[in-house]
């Protein structure tokens, strides 16, 4: 009868302290090449992402300055045609075909300004203000967006006042010699009322008004100079 030995097995043999060092080295170097990967994928991604976000803000940024300008032009004909009307109603007798001039050039200059700001309205909302690299530029878009916030609430403080000085003109001012397109220099014009109280109350409106308003236009001059040096910088920035 033959009798079978088994093989020796060597199952029971402990792995020597080389061979556990090489597997954790080699599990140790691909979790490290892997957080390197990501950390590099995630920084490329999120300066994509920032460049982005410049792209947007730049194109928002032209459209801003390209209204402001537009608007101090329209701020700085209104003022002017307001000083001509106050002169005119100090005029002894009243000016009246000067007064009905004005008024026609400038009945009703008031527009809303438009303020850009869906991108950094999306910065804030998602959290990106942490991509933008240049802490010095995140500042500068803040800042710039609260002095924008600033000149459309003073807006509406301006346009309140029109409308209370507008309230006083219609008490003097004979809407229906208003002229739009044309001026006849033939006519002859005249007040609806020539009460001195109700004339000296208008301009005295009309003063508050003009007041806030040639402020206004200083406002959007003084933000003309910050939308285009911040333009320059980032467009410098992220060429």
């Amino acid at each position: 009868m033959e009798v079978h030995h088994h093989p020796h097995l060597p199952h029971g043999e402990k792995k020597k302290f080389k061979e556990y060092f090489l597997e954790f080295l080699m599990i140790f170097l691909a979790v490290t090449l892997g957080f390197f990967a990501e950390n590099i994928r995630e920084k490329i991604t999120n300066k994509a992402i920032e460049k982005e976000y410049m792209e947007s803000l730049v194109s928002d940024l032209k459209a801003d300055t390209s209204a402001i300008s537009q608007a101090i032009d329209e701020w700085s004909l209104a003022n002017n045609d307001v000083a001509i009307i106050q002169q005119s109603l100090k005029a002894r007798p009243v000016d009246v075909k000067s007064f009905y001039k004005s008024l026609s050039e400038d009945f009703w200059h008031f527009d809303l300004f438009k303020y850009d700001n869906k991108t950094v309205e999306e910065l804030k909302s998602s959290g990106s203000f942490r991509l933008i690299s240049d802490k010095k530029i995140e500042n500068r878009i803040m800042s710039f967006d609260l002095d924008m916030k600033y000149l459309m609430t003073q807006e509406k403080d301006v346009k309140d006042l029109m409308n209370v000085s507008k309230q006083a003109e219609e008490k003097i001012a004979d809407y229906t010699q208003i002229r739009f397109r044309s001026f006849n220099n033939d006519s002859s014009y005249s007040l609806l009322n020539n009460d001195p109280k109700l004339i000296g109350e208008y301009d005295n409106k009309l003063l508050a008004f003009n007041k806030l308003a040639v402020y206004h236009e200083f406002l959007f001059r003084q933000i003309q100079l910050k939308a285009k040096n911040l333009l320059q910088t980032i467009q410098k920035e992220y060429q």
